[in-house]
């Protein structure tokens, strides 16, 4: 068929068939995708059947048969190379699927059959299993791309079309699983409208697409009002498949954020109970923000994420599931030598009942509960996901907590699909005021024998090292510190709390905050190479602060989180450098109580103020948490396959649509350059703005360092001296300082600017957007 067409009507024909594929494309994909609950990200597959709707609506639209089958084998090509080169991420891909589709149908056939692939993979995450979907659907997304398109515009056939997408649906159908709405009603829609111009489509392509561009919208209005009139209450998830994909779209939303970086040095990012020491070195943040903080009260406040308990010469452990079932059902307990809690003599056993339901995180809160209650927001951005950061004294209780979980005694795990939690905490809580009463004493009682039996080990081979420093620090006679300890006791201050800020006084000076300390060397424990190296940071100081308590008699552990400055009703971002370490001592009657040990930290906290010094916090509600993400999706799009050629001639499109069409995408192209220039220079404007003259040269300096990374050059000297200053310092950097430093990121970027080709300046400033 050969039609004398206009520029105007090719190019209506040209923007149905774009139309029409895509329709056909994504509900497809989709409707797979929805019906077997698919680990993908939904983004990615988005954009690529953005991409290659019009590509190859292109593709088949050219009139030349040489250009067309060029165009078929490039796209081959370039499909069989992404496929060799992932070739590992699609066998895994396959299993997945396989796994998925099998699942589902036993599940619709009232099987408890599964297909368990592990012997196959090995044990697997779901942000691999997501990974490794997700390459296999861009490609097979690339695939159906052609063979609709083919149907459709090579061969214009409607039952063609309409046969080669329908086994797709059909096959959950089958065994009625209903597929995504959204993505069937888009199915539905491309059918109708072909069904309704398959005629046209083979004799009249322009009256064609003149029914495709007015029946659409109104096919679509009308679909739309039968989803609303036809709610699908009667449709049941399967509870697995349900959890499966909250779970996917979970930890595709982690990925999203940015989860894994905020906190590495720490052991925040991995999200493990554990903590690795063997592999910390240098300190090195990206500056990112970790987390969003909102509260009722302006001031300085500590987000634990979770404790430790054993040491293990290379790192930290948690208690076992079995040791906190004894916590609350109860257990024999043995006398240690050193128990302060009982002048029994050691070796005596006790049956400890156990602590129930009470939650001893929520011990000093209850402690105190004339204390006002704060509410305070914490939006978890780029942190360890497994984690709800939360602030001490503690008041929402297991019974009031949604979208978290307490587990032990060691910190709150996060819910699927809950990003932001409301907590309630009583900041002004205070040891001193400290009286639990009844079931809650009780309780506390109890708790108070698990902390002796299981937060006072120490390794038997550190033991003389570790009883060595107690010694020193027995006969250490600096008189500032001797005067710190008696000005806290005079004050009201514990004696544990006391006795932990002499000990970080004591290891203060006999070794230096370096956040550049080097890893310690294989095999080497990691308190004897701080002492060795007689320098470190939070981690050093608070791992042999925790160890020196213990082998005083103190119980203590080891704890990880954010430290931040919140400003009254205002979200404030935390980022990844105030990731930090320090140590809890256990208060008798009262609970863990946090206590700074690394030095230039300000480690006093809102019972120790002064009642003015406090603000006061508005009216509270009663807690509770709100839920966040939904679909967070993002890996990328590639290009796509061939074959066959059709069988019907068509005219060629105009010249004249070509020549428009590469200009019109070129000034695209550029403009979206410019404007990405414009975008990174008002985004630097506002960080170096800033009224936090610290953050400032903080961003000042990360710019700086790409800058340097692209460049192949290095950071003045004298930027990273203030940026360490202040990173690690506990002083607020002085207007000069601010404008130095300013001065020298404007100089060094326009030096590296200056440094490059021509061709290297245009990428430098308009696609990294450096300068």
């Amino acid at each position: 068929m050969r039609e004398n067409l206009t520029l105007t009507r090719r190019t209506a024909v040209v923007l149905s068939d774009c139309l029409m594929l895509f329709l056909g494309l994504y509900g497809t994909v989709f409707c797979l995708i929805s019906a077997f609950h698919l680990p993908v990200d939904y983004r990615t597959i988005t954009v690529t059947c953005l991409v290659c709707a019009p590509l190859f609506t292109a593709v088949f639209s050219l009139p030349w048969r040489w250009a067309r089958g060029a165009l078929y084998l490039g796209c081959a090509a370039a499909v069989a190379v992404t496929a060799w080169r992932w070739l590992d991420l699609l066998e895994l891909g396959g299993l997945v699927l396989a796994r998925q589709v099998v699942n589902t149908f036993a599940w619709a056939l009232g099987s408890s059959v599964t297909l368990d692939i592990t012997s196959l993979t090995g044990e697997t995450t779901l942000g691999s299993e997501a990974a490794a979907m997700t390459a296999l659907f861009l490609l097979l997304t690339v695939a159906l791309a052609f063979w609709i398109g083919w149907l459709w515009q090579r061969m214009r056939s409607f039952w063609l079309t309409f046969w080669g997408t329908f086994p797709l649906l059909a096959l959950p159908l089958s065994v009625t699983v209903t597929p995504g709405w959204t993505p069937l009603l888009m199915l539905l829609l491309f059918w109708g409208v072909g069904l309704l111009v398959r005629q046209a489509n083979k004799k009249d392509l322009s009256g064609s697409a003149k029914t495709v561009l007015m029946t659409l919208p109104l096919c679509a209005l009308l679909l739309a009002g039968l989803g609303l009139a036809l709610p699908r209450e009667e449709y049941e998830q399967t509870d697995w498949a349900a959890e499966a994909r909250l779970e996917i779209i979970d930890r595709l939303a982690a990925a999203g954020r940015g989860v894994a970086n905020a906190g590495a040095d720490l052991g925040l990012a991995s999200g493990s109970d554990q903590i690795d020491l063997s592999r910390v070195g240098p300190l090195d943040f990206d500056g990112d923000t970790a987390l969003r903080v909102r509260s009722e009260t302006t001031g300085h406040i500590y987000l634990r994420g979770f404790s430790s308990a054993v040491y293990t010469g290379g790192g930290w452990e948690q208690l076992s599931d079995e040791v906190y079932q004894q916590m609350r059902e109860g257990w024999t307990f043995t006398v240690p030598d050193m128990a302060a809690i009982s002048s029994m003599k050691s070796g005596t056993e006790l049956q400890i009942d156990g602590i129930g339901d009470y939650q001893p995180i929520n011990f000093p809160a209850m402690a105190d509960a004339d204390a006002d209650s704060v509410r305070i927001e914490v939006e978890n951005v780029g942190a360890a996901d497994r984690f709800v950061y939360t602030p001490y004294q503690l008041s929402t209780t297991p019974d009031r907590m949604t979208g978290a979980e307490f587990v032990g005694d060691a910190y709150l795990a996060r819910g699927t699909g809950v990003w932001t939690h409301i907590l309630y905490a009583r900041e002004t809580a205070s040891p001193l005021r400290a009286r639990l009463t009844g079931d809650a004493a009780q309780a506390e009682e109890s708790y108070r024998y698990f902390v002796y039996e299981n937060y006072l080990q120490l390794p038997e081979e550190l033991k003389p090292e570790i009883d060595g420093l107690v010694q020193d620090l027995a006969g250490w006679n600096s008189p500032e510190a001797m005067e710190e300890m008696e000005a806290n006791m005079d004050q009201g201050v514990p004696y544990a709390v006391s006795l932990t800020r002499y000990i970080a006084a004591y290891l203060s000076s006999i070794a230096v905050y370096d956040p550049d300390t080097p890893a310690a060397p294989d095999g080497t424990d990691f308190v004897t190479h701080f002492l060795d190296e007689g320098r470190g940071y939070c981690m050093h100081f608070a791992t042999t602060a925790t160890l020196m308590l213990r082998s005083i008699g103190l119980p203590a552990r080891y704890v990880s989180g954010y430290v931040a400055d919140t400003v009254a009703g205002e979200w404030v971002d935390v980022p990844d450098y105030n990731a930090h370490a320090w140590v809890e001592v256990y208060l008798t009657g009262y609970g863990w109580q946090p206590v700074e040990v690394t030095p230039g930290y300000d480690g006093t906290f809102a019972w120790e103020k002064e009642p003015e010094e406090t603000p006061a916090p508005t009216e509270t509600q009663a807690p509770e948490a709100t839920p966040a993400p939904t679909h967070s999706q993002a890996p990328r799009p590639t290009w796509e396959p061939a074959t066959p050629e059709g069988t019907e001639e068509r005219e060629p499109l105009s010249p004249w649509l070509w020549l428009l069409a590469i200009p019109a995408v070129l000034v695209l192209a550029v403009a979206g350059l410019v404007l990405r220039r414009h975008l990174a220079a008002r985004s630097r404007a506002r960080k170096f703005g800033q009224p936090d003259p610290n953050r400032a040269v903080i961003e000042m300096y990360l710019y700086m360092e790409k800058v340097a990374a692209h460049t192949g050059g290095t950071v003045d000297q004298t930027l990273e001296t203030l940026a360490k200053k202040a990173t690690f310092s506990a002083h607020v950097l002085t207007a000069q300082e601010r404008e130095t430093a300013r001065a020298l990121t404007e100089q060094g970027a326009e030096a590296a600017d200056q440094s490059r080709g021509r061709l290297d300046r245009l990428v430098f400033r308009y696609v990294l957007g450096l300068y």
